[in-house]
C-alpha cells in the first residue's frame, strides 16, 4: 500500500514502447510509482494490460492505473463502459486508480471499486490552456473530497508566474487533503520540484517522450529533488 505524505513520490508515466528499458532506468533513477497509461497502449485487451501491470509490480514499483479520457488528453477514444471493465479487471494488481472528475458517468464507480478492494482512488482534472481562479480550484478540491476520493489531482497550464504561485498557495492551504498539484508548461516547471514544499504528494516525470508540457526528465528531476534535500538518496 502506498503511504501518502510519508515521502515525496515520483511517478513515471509509461506505455509499451521501450517498456523493459524504461522500467530498468526507472529503477536505477529511483522512481517510486509507475503510471501505466492504458489509453496509450497498442493493445487494450485485459490479458495484455495485466501482463504489463504484473511486470511493473514485480520490479517493486507502486502501480498507478490511468485510462485517460480523450477530453483530458487521452491517446484515443475509449467508451466509459470499456474503461470501467479494465479498471475492474486490474484493481487487484493496482495500488492507485486514476479517474477524471469530468468522467462523471463512471467516476463514483471507480472510487467505490478502489475503496472496496483496499486501493487508493485519485480523481484528476486537467486544463491544458489556463489556470482557473482560486475559487474554482477550491470548489474542485471540495467536490472531489465530498465524493470520497483519497487523492485530489489538478494540473493547470501556467501562462505566468502568478499562476504558479496561485497553484502552490492553494495547495498549501489544502495540504491535509492529499493533493497532487501541477503547473504545466515551461513557466510551471518549478512546480515539479517545489510542489512538495507546499504539500503536494507526487510529481510526474518521463523517460523518452514527455506526456505533459513542462515535465522534467527523470534523471534530472530526481537529481534536483536530492539537491534541494526533498528526496533522500
Amino acid at each position: 500500500m502506498v503511504q501518502l505524505g510519508k515521502n515525496p513520490l515520483v511517478a513515471l508515466a509509461i506505455k509499451d514502447d521501450n517498456f523493459e528499458e524504461t522500467l530498468e532506468l526507472s529503477k536505477e533513477y529511483g522512481v517510486d510509482v509507475v503510471e501505466l497509461r492504458v489509453d496509450q497502449l497498442s493493445d487494450l485487451s485485459v490479458d495484455y494490460v495485466r501482463i504489463l501491470s504484473n511486470q511493473i509490480k514485480q520490479r517493486g514499483f507502486h502501480l498507478l492505473i490511468t485510462i485517460r479520457s480523450l477530453l483530458e488528453g487521452g491517446g484515443r477514444e475509449i467508451p466509459d463502459t470499456d474503461r470501467l471493465k479494465i479498471f475492474e479487471s486490474i484493481v487487484d494488481i493496482a495500488d492507485i486508480l486514476d479517474i477524471e472528475f469530468t468522467s462523471d458517468g463512471i467516476r463514483e464507480n471507480v472510487i467505490e471499486l478502489a475503496k472496496s478492494r483496499g486501493k487508493l482512488s485519485l480523481v484528476s482534472y486537467h486544463d491544458f490552456e489556463k489556470t482557473p481562479s482560486e475559487e474554482f480550484i477550491q470548489n474542485y478540491i471540495d467536490s472531489v473530497k465530498s465524493l470520497g476520493a483519497d487523492i485530489v489531482k489538478f494540473a493547470f497550464r501556467a501562462n505566468k508566474l502568478e499562476d504558479v504561485a496561485n497553484i502552490l498557495c492553494i495547495t498549501h492551504r489544502n495540504r491535509d487533503k492529499n493533493i497532487v498539484a501541477i503547473a504545466m508548461g515551461e513557466v510551471g516547471k518549478i512546480s515539479r520540484v517545489a510542489g512538495f514544499v507546499f504539500g503536494s504528494l507526487m510529481t510526474y516525470t518521463y523517460i523518452g517522450d514527455a506526456f505533459a508540457p513542462g515535465q522534467i526528465e527523470a534523471s534530472q528531476l530526481i537529481e534536483e529533488l536530492k539537491f534541494y534535500r526533498i528526496k533522500e538518496d
